[in-house]
Order: structure tokens, then sequence, then C-alpha cells
């Protein structure tokens, strides 16, 4: 496994900078968010099994602090984490994900929130077939960061997704204020990151992909496109990734935001088909597009 070409391929994906390191003696990966210095933040360890990939958050020896943070997300935060694990569940994954030792499904909101002593994750994902690639473990891994950072305190207001670097995290030692801050993000990288998961990174109107048009320059890039707008959904609620976000090009984006409120992918794919239908009429009007050669053998004139 090519770890820090997944670590690379997790920090486009969500727009976070992401390491790699791996360990022949175990057969393990660990994954760690840059800027989280030990031992105040956490990593992601992944173990490839023969016929399966087992991933698991584990949080440093001083993380004290990243869990009074966690303790303090909104309800939401929570019901979104929900969302986001059924999202990854539908591609095959199984996921725990546990407080104070029992499942967030059987907690309250107020259980959730301010109350959080000890957080456990853990992902699996059997195995089809090994690629090159590494799919399985970019996905677990993938699910488990967006997990966490649907908790942590990033900003998810505005549009323009970061530049690698501009997020700067910085801790304080245990007891003292835990402070993230972030520059020039998405509304959610983790819903991002599971919408294109689960719908692939091609438009969904012209299939344009730019992994293929670009290569390596734009691997995993495409714009999500929220069906629901924003300034619609009447305050901070759970988004569903798999009903809610679609990708698109820039292109097909730009269109669907040329009236209020937005122009459907259906109605987009409509136009161009009615584009199409009708430039290819004009050019066989005009004589772009000939007509077949038909010839009259001289024993048929």
């Amino acid at each position: 496994m090519n770890a820090n070409a997944l670590a690379r391929a997790l920090s486009s994906a969500l727009s976070l900078p992401i390491t790699a390191k791996s360990d022949a003696r175990t057969g393990t990966t660990e994954f760690r968010l840059e800027g989280m210095s030990r031992p105040h933040g956490f990593s992601i360890v992944v173990t490839q099994l023969l016929s399966r990939v087992k991933a698991e958050l584990q949080l440093d020896r001083l993380a004290a602090d990243l869990l009074r943070v966690i303790g303090e997300a909104a309800p939401e935060r929570w019901l979104q984490v929900a969302e986001i694990a059924r999202a990854y569940e539908s591609l095959g994954a199984q996921f725990q994900i546990l407080v104070n030792g029992s499942s967030v499904d059987a907690l309250t909101s107020k259980e959730l929130t301010g109350n959080v002593r000890t957080f456990a994750c853990t992902g699996s994902l059997m195995r089809t077939s090994v690629d090159e690639s590494n799919s399985d473990v970019f996905m677990v891994s993938e699910a488990l960061f967006s997990f966490i950072i649907c908790l942590l305190p990033l900003d998810a207001d505005q549009e323009t997704p970061p530049e690698l670097g501009n997020v700067d995290f910085t801790f304080a030692s245990e007891g003292q204020k835990y402070s993230v801050l972030a520059t020039k993000y998405e509304r959610s990288r983790a819903n991002r990151a599971a919408a294109i998961a689960v719908h692939g990174n091609s438009c969904v109107v012209c299939q344009f992909s730019f992994d293929e048009s670009y290569g390596d320059l734009a691997r995993g890039y495409v714009e999500v496109h929220h069906l629901v707008p924003v300034s619609s959904m009447g305050g901070a609620r759970p988004v569903d990734p798999i009903t809610e976000l679609v990708p698109l090009c820039a292109n097909c984006h730009r269109m669907a935001h040329r009236r209020w409120p937005p122009y459907t992918p259906q109605e987009l794919s409509e136009a161009r088909m009615h584009s199409a239908s009708t430039q290819k009429h004009f050019q066989q009007c005009v004589g772009i597009v000939s007509e077949p050669d038909i010839r009259i053998s001289p024993t048929e004139s």
C-alpha cells in the first residue's frame, strides 16, 4: 500500500492536510491531521486483513481537550454523523460509534452534549478484490475522518474550498482552552466526501470527469450541489449526502444557479438534450451535416 499516495488522496477529498506513516512490524498505517500534534490529537489506524479492512480512531494520551470540544458539538452535528455513516454503509461499510461506552444511536441529545468522557469509532469493509488504489482503505479512512471532522468546530459557512495548509490547529496544554482556527473552507468537508463516495466524481448532468480531463491535477475533484438550497433549510439541520447532494461540473453548477430556485439536474439534462437536438436540426438545414451519398447504378437509370 502506498501510504503517502493515500494521504494525498484523503487530503484532496477532505480539503485538509493529512499525513501517513506505515508500520511494517504491525502491518498498520496511521493517518493524522497535520497540525494536531501529539499527544493532544488523534489518529486513524488502518489494518488490512485478507478478507476485510479495519480502521480505528485512536485518541492521543492527552486528548481531554479534544473530547471536551466533541462534547460541545450541537445535536445536529451528531445527527449529521449518523447521516454520513448511513451514506458509507450504503456502499457496504460497517461502523460502530460509541460515546461513554454506549452506541450513539441509543443516546439522546442531552446525553451527548457536554457529557463526552470517552469516544470510540471503528469501521470495516469486506474486501471483494485488491486494487492498486486501495479504494477500500481510502473509504473507511475517509469515513472515520469525516465523523470526527463533523464534530469539530470547523466553520462551514463559506463556499470556497481551502488551499491545503490554510488550516491551523492550535492545542494548548491539557485543561486549557483548545482552539481550532480555519480559513476558506466549504460548508462541510464531510458531507462533500460522503456525497462523492456515493455518487462518484463525474457530473450527474453531463458526465464530465475532471479526473479524465486533467489527470492527477484534478484527482477526485468535482463540485457538490445542494438540491435543497442551504438558505431554504430553515436553520441548521442534518443533510443527507445520498438524496440531497449531487456532483456537478463547474459549468452545470453555474447553470443550476442561473435562477431561483436553482434548476434541478433533471431540468439541466433536458435543456442539454433540447439544445443538442436543435443544433443538429440547424446543421442539417444549412447543409453542415451532409445527406447520405446515394448513387444510382447505370442499370437503375
